[in-house]
């Protein structure tokens, strides 16, 4: 009797202790993990790549980001050039002329065959006319230039020499409101580069300094962004009427 109730008690000890062995050796079935997915996304971003640097350059996808798109039509050219107006008439440094009592003037160039109004007259050159604004008592002109995508050196940099001619421009038109007759340059024209002038964006040109004796004009300009903060270029020229 005695050994039947031991046994019975061993299979019951035996029995709990085999189910929680279970308990803490229960073996979890793995997770089966999709190979293909990190395997996909690396192919597509290797293709990608490759695509975009046999087509385009780092500068094509800063161009496109940072540049507007050049109209093809003749009527898709009326409506660049208003936008770029419109833009012009926001320009706080406009709104300040304006109310600081400066005139805009609007020359005759027709008879004139300037390198602006001919040849970088284009969208992505200067493809709206300057505008001009005088004031004749301190005989200041200030001028808004918008030198488009076409006419960097490096990239999204105006090139110089583009730099240089809206400069002279600005001194001939300043020379023509003060002495009412245009002038040719005889002396040197220097120039000074300050600060990079990035491209697709209006830059303020003004006279800061203007000295005539005889039949001479000497006159200094600075080259401003289109926020009229910062100065980018200065320079000076002598020009005889």
């Amino acid at each position: 009797m005695f050994r039947s109730v031991g046994t019975r008690l061993l299979r019951r000890q035996y029995a709990s202790s085999a189910q929680q062995a279970a308990k803490q050796f229960t073996v979890k079935p793995k997770k089966t993990t999709r190979r293909w997915v990190p395997i996909t996304i690396f192919g597509v971003s290797f293709l990608t790549g490759w695509y975009v640097t046999e087509h385009m350059t780092f500068t094509d996808l800063m161009a496109y980001w940072r540049y507007d798109s050049l109209p093809q039509g003749s009527e898709q050219v009326e409506k660049y050039k208003q936008e770029l107006f419109n833009r012009s008439e926001q320009l706080p440094v406009v709104k300040q002329l304006q109310q600081a009592g400066y005139m805009e003037v609007f020359p005759d160039r027709s008879k004139q065959v300037p390198l602006i109004d001919r040849a970088l007259s284009t969208p992505g050159g200067v493809a709206i006319p300057p505008r001009f604004f005088y004031d004749p008592l301190r005989k200041e002109t200030v001028g808004v230039y918008h030198l488009g995508m076409k006419l960097t050196g490096y990239p999204f940099i105006v090139h110089g020499g583009i730099l240089a001619t809206v400069m002279e421009d600005l001194m001939r038109e300043s020379v023509k409101f003060i002495r009412s007759k245009a002038g040719e340059i005889t002396k040197d024209l220097s120039i000074s580069y300050k600060f990079p002038t990035f491209a697709n964006q209006f830059v303020v040109i003004r006279t800061t300094k203007v000295e005539e004796f005889g039949k001479n004009v000497k006159l200094s300009v600075e080259v401003m962004d289109q926020s009229g903060n910062r100065q980018l270029v200065t320079g000076r020229a002598t020009f005889t009427t």
